[in-house]
């Protein structure tokens, strides 16, 4: 579609964005702006919050018979399967060797491999729903915004409506995620920004997680956990007990370390001026991970996530651009903010050589440590020019007598929240320098949507943000 094209198309779109209806309809909630002082950034944590908050408050006995479903499935010999939404993926979290994963858990769905007796927690349907009938597979199921069971479904494409995982689902845990995806407004934005379905889905996920855990060990039953912690032994290890549940404890700890990223705001708010200085000089903002599903695709082409961001990640041994999946080539004038699970991480490491060797600048994303300690030798976050993310780990956060790995970790969620944060103060910085709004993508999943993403992807060309 050419930019004339384009304009004819965006008076029939932008009016649903920016207005209330489309076809006669009320849209969706919109967020509205707000008057307050504080930074975007702050106020989308807060708000992100409150959700969480909201969620512990109604579905907590939902999340614990979730947890007995997955324990008894694996006591039974079955597999838990999992397509549940983490964000613009639902591995971000789920990568391999990720640290503190039980091997229980299985991703995606594999029609050719399920049985009578395995579970399945998952956020959308789109085909294996006659396979779960079939089999009588115990669904576990929340809402994801590209899908027909999330808030304002009546505003999606025809063919997103029928996408419904609910009425297979015999636990359901709600998260009142809308079609939208985000929930701020940036000002001058018709589509709103900042998404949410990544950490009620990471946070509700790793909920579920500890206490099945917890079950299994109470009932005599070890699991092996991936990663490369070394083996827990000795009294000094945190055991936890196994005859209460555990996922109150993860709560605390997970929005206790999302609400200490205010503290960090002057840091971002630093990468936000070297991604403004890149972008208004010709350059890109990159946002990297080792694994293409994991941080890389949360900063590219995301609903509610910003245009100028472009994901970088390995993928067959070699870094790679996820701009046409081309080896990737940057410059002096652009930035990278790497999203790293692990501080050393020897691949994370050469990537950072990669970027430096071209001149650019580089922020990092996440734990500085392993089991509290900041390891020997080279790290990328000793080496970046900002890092943030010093409240979280690399390890899982539960020590679960009988198993040799703690499970459960918080950085997956920390490190979705630190980056959409800083996106904040990148685009805040841009409206401040240019009095311009920086394009926001909106979910494609929605009329008209894909027609405004493609206007707001040529002005992005035009102007680099």
């Amino acid at each position: 579609m050419n930019r004339r094209e384009m304009l004819r198309v965006l008076p029939a779109a932008v009016p649903f964005f920016a207005a209330g209806t489309v076809n006669g309809r009320t849209r969706p909630h919109m967020p509205s702006s707000h008057s307050g002082r504080d930074p975007i950034a702050v106020q989308y944590i807060r708000r992100v919050l409150g959700m969480l908050r909201w969620i512990r408050e109604t579905q907590s006995e939902n999340l614990l018979e979730a947890s007995y479903a997955a324990a008894r499935t694996v006591k039974n010999g079955g597999t838990v399967w999992t397509n549940w939404d983490m964000g613009h993926n639902n591995s971000y979290d789920l990568f391999p060797e990720r640290n503190g994963v039980p091997a229980y858990i299985i991703q995606g769905y594999d029609a050719e491999r399920t049985k009578k007796g395995d579970l399945f927690m998952s956020s959308r349907a789109g085909g294996p729903e006659t396979d779960v009938v079939k089999k009588d597979i115990f669904v576990i199921g929340c809402p994801c915004p590209w899908g027909g069971d999330a808030r304002g479904q009546e505003f999606l494409r025809e063919d997103v409506q029928k996408e419904k995982i609910r009425p297979y689902s015999k636990i359901w845990v709600e998260t009142n995620i809308t079609t939208h995806g985000a929930i701020m407004k940036l000002p001058g934005s018709p589509a709103p920004f900042g998404p949410t379905s990544g950490i009620l889905g990471l946070v509700t996920f790793w909920m579920i997680q500890a206490d099945t855990c917890r079950i299994l060990a109470r009932d005599g039953v070890s699991v092996k956990v991936s990663g490369d912690e070394p083996e827990l032994s000795g009294e000094t290890v945190p055991w936890i007990g196994l005859d209460e549940p555990v996922m109150d404890s993860y709560f605390d700890t997970v929005t206790r370390q999302i609400g200490m990223i205010e503290a960090e705001l002057g840091d971002m708010e630093r990468i936000a001026r070297m991604a403004a200085d890149a972008v208004l000089a010709g350059g890109k903002v990159y946002c990297y991970s080792r694994y293409r599903n994991s941080m890389a695709v949360e900063g590219h082409h995301r609903r509610g996530g910003l245009t100028l961001t472009r994901g970088v990640c390995v993928q067959d041994g070699k870094l790679t651009s996820m701009d046409g999946y081309v080896p990737f080539e940057g410059t002096s004038k652009d930035i990278v903010i790497m999203g790293v699970w692990e501080p050393d991480d020897e691949i994370d490491l050469a990537s950072l050589d990669t970027f430096r060797n071209a001149g650019m600048k580089v922020a990092s994303v996440g734990p500085m440590t392993r089991d509290i300690k900041v390891p020997a030798g080279r790290t990328v976050p000793k080496e970046a020019d900002i890092h943030i993310g010093r409240m979280c780990d690399t390890y899982g956060f539960f020590a679960v007598p009988g198993f040799k790995r703690k499970i459960s970790p918080t950085s997956g969620a920390v490190i979705n929240q630190l980056w959409w944060a800083t996106c904040m103060a990148i685009a805040e910085e841009i409206i401040r320098r240019t009095g311009n709004t920086p394009g926001v993508f909106l979910s494609g999943a929605l009329e008209g949507g894909n027609e405004y993403n493609r206007y707001i992807m040529e002005k992005y060309h035009e102007r680099g943000y």
